[in-house]
């Protein structure tokens, strides 16, 4: 009897772990129902599946349960889709990213549509119609920070015949552009003219649309020192929320102002966003910073002056821009820490350039991103065998840019020399025929309100 009672016990107790069970099941069921009733399944980029189910779950057939509700795409969709890959496409053989835009129509299912192929073939018509830039002339011209309010560059005081002799006005340089345009020139990186083979520089292979010519732009001074700020240029720059190069200028308050076309840079990427074609394959050109008032308009070399705040946000600054200028097909070089007067007399011995370049290369490349290209202080030159150039290699700037008329270049040992002319007013007004042998008549740009040279 006893043996009887506990057995009727056990059932008792198995019946209801069973109940229990079912009574767990229930509940999972209807929590589930309810999370689907309030969207709480998620694909991994945000958005719900349709009908509100999870990402695996799956009909009775064993299909996904979200094909239940598909809809084919119509004839419309389909016109559409195609309509937007071929003008992406065309957007890319604008900038001459030939294979980029083989690789997005080979891969996208559309290859038996009449206009897909017809895009496919130009594309590839376009490429096999690239030839070789053999001619021994190549382009490299260069400004300083653009004046943006000529009636304080030019007010009669010190600075005037400074800034009219070695700098170009913003008016200036938004006409140049449609010239360089038109005279079939085009934005060429630097570090593709060179390649090195066993350590020997050597001049690369440059394959062009027939009748382009390459050409090199560069900015020196980016720095936007602390003598230029009551003068009409931009105080610094900056990045907008979507990645873009951005001045900032001050108004009369010293309120922040934000603008697009406060100098060189953002002025050339809207340019070449306008004329893809201006560009290879999105160059722009090279923004050549020194050090001894930090980069970009932030006094990064003078941190002991501000707080710790403020010491952090510039830092921050520094690489933000120089990480956005990067990304937008910009390079960035040096131009020396110091800037001192001993580049342009010669007389710099090497204690002092290692000191500069050792400053250089401790305070402002870490911030700015690493470089091989140095442009020259004063466009001081050396000779091959110089010491001082020697060192200015061997610490890793295997593309050094002098200043010259004739814009010669030269592959030599472990090096490439560039040459480059100077678009300033000191060129423009006193040495025009330089201007028009290359590019165009200087008359053209000139700004009204830029002075006689004295």
């Amino acid at each position: 009897m006893r043996y009887q009672s506990k057995s009727k016990n056990s059932r008792r107790i198995g019946i209801l772990y069973a109940l229990a069970g079912v009574a767990v099941i229930l509940a999972i069921f209807a929590l589930v129902r309810t999370a689907s009733s309030l969207d709480l399944f998620k694909k991994d980029d945000g958005t719900t599946v349709p009908g509100g189910s999870s990402p695996t779950s799956h009909g009775g057939d064993g299909t996904s349960a979200s094909q239940d509700t598909t809809v084919p795409p119509t004839a419309a969709d389909l016109d559409n889709r195609r309509a937007k890959l071929l003008d992406e496409c065309e957007l890319l053989v604008k900038g001459y990213f030939y294979d980029e835009a083989v690789e997005k129509l080979q891969g996208c299912g559309e290859l038996e549509n009449p206009a897909t192929q017809s895009m496919l073939a130009e594309v590839k018509s376009l490429k096999a119609a690239l030839v070789p830039y053999t001619d021994e002339q190549l382009y490299h011209v260069f400004y300083h920070s653009l004046i943006i309010d000529t009636s304080k560059a030019f007010d009669g005081d010190a600075m005037e015949s400074g800034y009219n002799m070695y700098m170009t006005t913003v008016s200036e340089f938004e006409k140049m552009l449609p010239l360089f345009l038109q005279n079939n020139f085009i934005l060429y990186d630097i570090t593709q003219l060179v390649e090195f083979k066993d350590g020997k520089a050597m001049r690369k292979e440059i394959l062009l649309p027939p009748g382009k010519k390459p050409l090199v732009i560069s900015i020196d001074d980016v720095n936007y020192y602390d003598y230029m700020k009551p003068d009409g240029f931009a105080d610094r720059l900056d990045v907008d929320k979507d990645g873009n190069v951005v001045t900032v200028v001050l108004d009369e308050n010293g309120k922040d102002t934000i603008t697009y076309d406060g100098d060189v840079m953002p002025i050339l990427d809207a340019f070449v966003k306008e004329h893809p074609e201006f560009s290879w394959r999105g160059h722009k050109g090279i923004v050549a910073v020194t050090g001894y008032q930090g980069a970009f308009g932030y006094r990064i070399t003078d941190l002991e002056d501000y707080d710790d705040a403020k010491q952090k946000w510039m830092l921050a600054k520094v690489e933000e821009v120089a990480a956005a200028l990067r990304n937008s097909g910009w390079l960035i070089a040096s131009h020396s820490y110091t800037h001192n007067q001993y580049w342009n007399n010669k007389t710099m011995t090497m204690e002092q350039l290692k000191y500069d370049t050792g400053r250089w290369l401790g305070e402002i490349m870490p911030y700015v991103g690493g470089t091989d290209i140095l442009i020259s202080p004063f466009g001081v030159s050396f000779s091959q065998t110089d010491e001082r150039f020697r060192y200015i290699v061997d610490n890793g700037f295997q593309i050094y840019c002098p200043v010259s008329s004739l814009m010669h270049t030269s592959w030599q040992n472990d090096n490439f020399i560039m040459e480059r002319l100077n678009l300033d007013g000191i060129t423009m007004l006193k040495n025009p025929e330089r201007v028009k042998k290359f590019f165009f008549d200087p008359a053209l740009v000139l700004d009204p309100a830029r002075p006689a040279l004295k």
